[in-house]
């Protein structure tokens, strides 16, 4: 015998909490409207608000049944454990030519010597890599000298400037609290960075080289 259940109200409404009951009615209009516009190819947009808020008007008309699609209607993007932000992270590095992600300082001398791979690598991992390319990845020469990692999300190498940028994305307002907003700047993220620059400690170590944070010698 099958039963019916009811998903939308696991629970009883008059048992709810107050802060419980205050969402149950409009997250019950997103979840009916959501059901329609799954079964019916002629259901209307349930939320115009949304449209607006996400920049969806504006989004030019080749892409933006696609961006609708990303950040409209799916839970992808409003769970933000739901993978979006290294989807993100992918997007911005493939959109530039000199452009990596997931930049560890442990990783930096590989990251330098070999940009196109560490890039590679980083938006398909190893699986997506040939056998010359992983035995690239496990015959670095350069050792780790520090015992304090910290990474970034995003970076770039700027040739003509002899330069690089580091990028820590946070694509939420909501995502990490105040918490994840002052870690970039204190101690355990760019805080790290800078400490390095000031303190010019030997980072690597590649036979008889040694290189400090900015420098070989």
């Amino acid at each position: 015998m099958i039963t019916k259940r009811n998903l939308l109200c696991v629970k009883v409404k008059e048992k709810l909490d107050l802060g419980r009951i205050l969402l149950y009615e409009p997250y019950k209009n997103i979840l009916v409207n959501f059901r329609e516009l799954c079964i019916d190819i002629d259901a209307k947009d349930f939320d115009p608000v949304a449209k607006v808020y996400d920049g969806l008007l504006s989004a030019p008309s080749e892409i933006r049944e696609y961006y609708e699609a990303l950040l409209g209607v799916t839970s992808y993007y409003h769970h933000s454990q739901g993978g979006r932000g290294k989807y993100i992270e992918k997007k911005i590095a493939s959109s530039f030519e000199t452009c990596s992600l997931d930049i560890e300082l442990s990783k930096f001398p590989f990251w330098l010597e070999y940009p196109s791979l560490h890039k590679k690598k980083g938006i398909f991992t190893q699986q997506g890599l040939s056998s010359n390319e992983k035995k690239i990845l496990r015959t670095i020469e350069w050792d780790w000298l520090s015992d304090r990692e910290v990474n970034a999300d995003v970076g770039s190498i700027i040739q003509d400037e002899k330069a690089m940028v580091l990028v820590e994305l946070k694509n939420r307002v909501d995502t990490g609290g105040t918490a994840g907003r002052r870690e970039i700047w204190t101690s355990e993220k760019f805080g790290i960075f800078v400490e390095y620059l000031k303190s010019n400690k030997k980072l690597f170590k590649k036979k008889s080289q040694r290189i400090f944070f900015g420098r070989i010698a």
